[in-house]
């Protein structure tokens, strides 16, 4: 009867040897890889239609990343615009005051010629606004974004379609932005007059309104010319804060761009972490599990193979 019973058992341990330990140690293998790598789904094989669901979020996951880089590079850009107009803006609200300076009655020749010197270096600092660049592009370039806008006298390098183009980026589907302020809207402006006005026209009217020296001959130019002038300037702030407006207005559109971007990513990251991510607690647990099957499978082999031994002696 011992040696029906022993042999009975031995052909139990027998199939728990051969049949559940290889897949104890599978299922081991395959815990261990989910946690070390996060993902419940690494091959094809894992599970077909998870793996298809998170190589198409992953795909469009890269695809959001880099319409965000660019939006948040068109917001550099943009950002860089505006703070230049604005400064170009306050430019000529000084302007302005030192034109109201000089229109003063009391005011002298030797007085308005320092104060036409002031004038020059604030067109100058214009000039230099309107050929700022950014990330070695000119601002306001237009789309020829390499070439300088602008010579030291003010006046377009070029043509003002070569400086007037747009520069558009993408940020959703089919979806684009316009993010510059170019430099043919920024210089040119209507004033009701014949033809369009140029902003740095406007400081030169102030120049030479103000400075005796510019029109020696002419004893007429008073300190109502001045006003007239600054008329001129008045006109051409306000161009200039408006399309300064317009960079704002452009910065708001890129954030809300941002804002629907950041929002579509975020969902697309949960679905694909929904179909190939591990739940790490769940794993660690089955893990767990495993290990302990494993080491009763283990004392099960190791008591069959001691009394199959026992067994063959007797």
């Amino acid at each position: 009867m011992s040696s029906v019973s022993i042999s009975q058992q031995r052909g139990l341990y027998s199939n728990i040897t051969e049949k559940e330990l290889p897949e104890i140690r599978e299922d081991i293998s395959r815990l261990r890889e989910q946690i070390g790598t996060g993902k419940r789904i690494n091959r094809p094989s894992d599970g077909p239609t998870d793996y298809s669901v998170g190589e198409e979020m992953g795909r469009l996951d890269t695809k959001i990343d880099r319409r965000l880089s660019t939006i948040e590079n068109a917001k550099s850009f943009v950002a860089r615009t505006q703070q230049e107009v604005e400064g170009i803006g306050d430019l000529f609200a000084q302007a302005q005051e030192k034109g109201v300076q000089a229109a003063n009655d009391t005011v002298g020749d030797q007085q308005r010629e320092a104060i036409a010197d002031e004038l020059r270096s604030i067109k100058d600092e214009v000039v230099n606004r309107l050929n700022a660049r950014f990330s070695g592009e000119y601002l306001f370039g237009g789309d020829q974004n390499q070439t300088q806008p602008f010579d030291e006298d003010g006046s377009i390098n070029g043509t003002v379609e070569s400086i007037g183009g747009d520069r558009t980026r993408p940020i959703g589907q089919g979806q684009e932005i316009t993010t510059n302020v170019s430099g043919a809207e920024l210089q040119q402006y209507d004033a009701g007059g014949a033809g369009p006005d140029s902003i740095t026209g406007a400081l030169d009217g102030l120049i030479n309104a103000v400075d005796p020296n510019e029109s020696p001959d002419d004893p007429t130019l008073s300190a109502d010319d001045i006003r007239g002038a600054l008329d001129e300037v008045s006109d051409a702030r306000d161009h200039v804060f408006g399309k300064a407006a317009k960079a704002g207005t452009i910065s708001n559109r890129l954030l809300a761009a941002q804002d629907q971007l950041e929002t579509t990513q975020l969902n697309v990251r949960e679905r694909k972490s929904n179909a190939v991510d591990t739940d790490i607690a769940k794993a660690a647990s089955d893990l767990q599990q495993k290990q302990t099957q494993l080491e009763a499978a283990l004392k099960v082999v190791s008591k069959t193979q001691q009394q199959a031994s026992l067994v063959d002696y007797v």
